[in-house]
Order: structure tokens, then C-alpha cells, then sequence
């Protein structure tokens, strides 16, 4: 077992430099950690299991989302916003309540169910926020 905490890659690293085995199964439980050090891994030419490019599409909602519904995957209706502005405009036209989820998360961890107006601006702000 490799611990990533303590494991220091940098550019000058060799695969020879370190006892990784055959092949890697990554399960660090940070989703950051355990993407930048599968990117560090596949840099030295190490076979790693869930792979960045997997790793990366599945932590993230939005790519998860869009290559489901792109293979044919039945999926909710799902709307991306990329500011505030936009965020409570896609709110007021799509009608409340209705549920935002930050793109990056586990755990339930920033999901908000917003049940009107007021409470959207509480949460994401006001048209105009950046």
C-alpha cells in the first residue's frame, strides 16, 4: 500500500525510483489527491486503475452528467450555470423549488434544496454577483 500523503513525485521522477508494483488501484479518499497523484503516476508510465481521464469525468457532475447523455444514458434534466446571474435566471425561468449541487462534492456536501426566490439569494446572490 502506497500512501499518497507522503509519497513526492516532481518532473525528475523515474519509475524506477519507487516500488509501485505491476499496476496501481488508486482509492485515496480525496478526490484531488488521488487525481493529481493518478496524473504524477501516469507521468512515470505507471498502470493505474481509474485511470485521470475516468477519475476526472466521474468526480466531476457536470462531465458525468454530459457523457451519460451522450451514450444514451437516461438521465434528470440538468442545467449548467457558469455565474450567479445566470444561476437565479435559469431559477426564476425553471421555477422553484429545485436543487443546486456544486459540481465538485461527495457526501451530500454543498447540495441545497431552494424552495423560492429569497432563499436563492441567500445562497448563490443576487443577479448581478459575480
Amino acid at each position: 500500500m502506497i500512501d499518497a500523503k507522503i509519497t513526492n513525485i516532481n518532473t525528475e521522477s523515474k519509475k524506477t525510483d519507487f516500488d509501485f508494483g505491476n499496476v496501481v488501484l488508486e482509492r485515496c479518499v480525496s478526490y484531488f489527491r488521488g487525481l493529481h497523484f493518478t496524473a504524477c503516476l501516469e507521468f512515470l508510465d505507471v498502470p493505474v486503475f481509474n485511470k485521470f481521464e475516468v477519475a476526472n469525468n466521474c468526480g466531476n457532475k457536470m462531465l458525468t452528467s454530459l457523457l451519460l447523455k451522450k451514450h444514451g444514458v437516461p438521465t434528470p434534466k440538468t442545467y449548467f450555470s457558469f455565474s450567479s446571474e445566470s444561476a437565479v435566471e435559469t431559477l426564476d425561468k425553471q421555477g422553484y423549488p429545485l436543487v443546486i449541487k456544486p459540481i465538485i462534492g461527495s457526501w451530500g456536501r454543498g447540495v441545497i434544496l431552494l424552495k423560492d426566490r429569497e432563499t436563492a439569494d441567500a445562497n448563490i446572490g443576487s443577479k448581478g454577483a459575480n
